[in-house]
Order: C-alpha cells, then sequence, then structure tokens
C-alpha cells in the first residue's frame, strides 16, 4: 500500500509518516497468543520508506513492553502450515477460462503524555506511552516527529476514553528503509486476545489483515462490539512444532480484508474460540484438466463412444447380402 499523505493506518496501528514522506507498507504478519492474563504479538514488517523518520502508532489495552522479537517462532510458522499435497486429475471439467483466474469530536483537554519506557531496537526506536486526553497524546505525537490527520486523531481518542495505552514505533536512521524489519515483540496485560484495528478506519485504501493465532483451540475473529468480521481461515490445526506448542497447542491463521474500512471496520478485533476444532487448509489439491485440444478427455472419450457404438448399430441394421 503506498502512502503519501501525513498518515494512514494499517492494520494494527497506523503509519505516522512525517508530512509528504511517502511510505510502502509491504506485508504485516502478526503472530498472537495468550498465556496466564498477558498477550503477546509478535510483529514483522516489511516497510519502504525513503525518509527514516516514520513512526507507527498501536494502541494497547494495558501498557505495553517492547522487545525484540524471535525471527524463530516466524521460521517455525513457515514450516507447521507446510500443507500435503495431492494431485487431482480432472476428466470432465473445463479448463477456467483467463477472466476466471485474473486476479468523534475533538479532545481539548490539558492534559499529557507520559512516556512509560523506551528501548532502540536496531533501526527501531520504541515508546510506550500512557494519556489521560488526545490533546496530550496529539502534542507528544507531534513533538517527536509523528504526522497524524484529524482522522486518526479522533479516533485515538476513543482509546483515550477507554483507558488503553499506546506504543510509538519510529523508524531511526540516516538511510532509506526497503525490506523486512526484525521481529518486534509487544506483551502487554489481558483477559482475551484483541487485535487493534479501529485506527484503520481513517484509512482511504482496502486493508487486509492476516494473523496466525495460537490457542488451545480453534479461534473465530469478531469485532469487539460483537459485529461480525467477514474471515477465511487458511489453516487450522493442532500445533506439531515444540517451540510453537509453547504459546499454544492449536494454530488458526485468518485473513481479513476490508475493502471500505470507513465503514466495514466497527471496532478493534477480538478472538473467541470457534464451534469446532475442525481442520483447515492442512491438504492442497492440485488439479490437472486432462484435455485434448482444449476439451476435457472424459467428454472426447464419450463422443466417440458414442459415436462409434451408433455406427456398429447401422451395420446390424444393413441387410447381408447374399454370396453369390
Amino acid at each position: 500500500m503506498h502512502i503519501a499523505a501525513l498518515s494512514q493506518a494499517h492494520a494494527c496501528g497506523a503509519l505516522a509518516p512525517r508530512a509528504d514522506d511517502p511510505v510502502v507498507m509491504n506485508s504485516e504478519t502478526a503472530i498472537l497468543s495468550l498465556t496466564d492474563g498477558q498477550e503477546r504479538i509478535d510483529l514483522r514488517l516489511d516497510i519502504g520508506a525513503i525518509n527514516m523518520d516514520t513512526g507507527l502508532i498501536v494502541p494497547t489495552p494495558a501498557p505495553a513492553s517492547v522487545t525484540s522479537g524471535n525471527p524463530v517462532d516466524f521460521t517455525a510458522l513457515d514450516a507447521e502450515m507446510a500443507p500435503t499435497y495431492i494431485n487431482k486429475d480432472l476428466w470432465w471439467s473445463w479448463p477456467p477460462s483467463p477472466q476466471d483466474t485474473a486476479d468523534g469530536a475533538d479532545d481539548t483537554g490539558s492534559g499529557t503524555a507520559t512516556v512509560l519506557g523506551q528501548v532502540q531496537l536496531g533501526p527501531i526506536e520504541a515508546t510506550a506511552l500512557a494519556a489521560d486526553d488526545t490533546a496530550g497524546l496529539t502534542a507528544w505525537l507531534e513533538a517527536n516527529g509523528y504526522g497524524l490527520p484529524t482522522a486518526v486523531t479522533d479516533l485515538l481518542g476513543h482509546y483515550v476514553e477507554r483507558g488503553w495505552s499506546f506504543v510509538a514505533l519510529r523508524l531511526t536512521g540516516a538511510e532509506p528503509l526497503n525490506g523486512a524489519l526484525s521481529p518486534i515483540r509487544l506483551e502487554f496485560a489481558s483477559d482475551k486476545l484483541v487485535y487493534p484495528m479501529l485506527l484503520s478506519q481513517a484509512a482511504t485504501t482496502p486493508q487486509s489483515v492476516t494473523m496466525y493465532v495460537l490457542a488451545d483451540h480453534r479461534q473465530d475473529v469478531i469485532f469487539v462490539n460483537g459485529d461480525p468480521v467477514a474471515q477465511n481461515v487458511t489453516w487450522a490445526r493442532e500445533v506439531q512444532d515444540d517451540t510453537l506448542k509453547q504459546r499454544g497447542s492449536y494454530l488458526t491463521a485468518v485473513t481479513m480484508k476490508f475493502q471500505e474500512p470507513g465503514t466495514s471496520i466497527t471496532d478493534d478485533l477480538a478472538l473467541i474460540r470457534a464451534a469446532t476444532d475442525e481442520e483447515a487448509g492442512t491438504v492442497t489439491v492440485i488439479e490437472h484438466h486432462m484435455t485434448f485440444l482444449g476439451t476435457p478427455i472424459g467428454w472426447l472419450l464419450v463422443f466417440f463412444t458414442a459415436l462409434i457404438g451408433a455406427a456398429v448399430f447401422l451395420l446390424m441394421l444393413i441387410p447381408k447380402q447374399r454370396s453369390s
């Protein structure tokens, strides 16, 4: 997603580059887990930024500790989600056509933002913040180089009113960045798995989210306010990898797309136990269309069999000539 405005929301937070600095969020992967009242979100971002002073604002229900994530978790995730491949010959169906395969009010209070902690993680400066009103939070962000449009500021007020905290992530350095960053780990107290999403309501382009959830059972995604979420479960199965099992015995991978963020994103995301632990995505069927000159061979066999049968029938109706 190409961003040239002051800021655009993206997935779990809002990008906050300096004015007129283009930023590309190439991809974002998040691993979620909840253990003993402590939620962990591991983020791996792939960002292209011309200016290194680019930030990302992430709300959290409670003050978060920010540390470096472990790349091994993502490597294990890739290996865990390797499906079983099955080849299937299609004798009767026609191959798909090319068309089928193309692809609120401002807070004017006088409070301040409180810095709870700050740490440097490679090219990322991470700051944990608390705020008692939106004006104080916005003032701190603007003073520290985070660009925020009014739409995002209004949504930040929603979190301030609920007593949430914030993590401000900023790229720092002299060289432009283009590529994947090392994983970042956010940990905070929570009684349920949540994923901050409301800031993406300010986005002007379609938003997509992919979450990998480690829990005791298969998970479904809903909005915190109870609204349903259109989702696609791409993987669901008991965890095989010992490293991942430490965070949960069942892995659910969910993708969501919001074509109209302003209307389709109504709150943050919450994870709830699914009705069953039915597996999904563990088998990939590779279909081979068995055709000759674009026609399914099954139908060709039927045609030629019928043709031969008709010829034999006609031959049987022709009277045999008497031998002279």
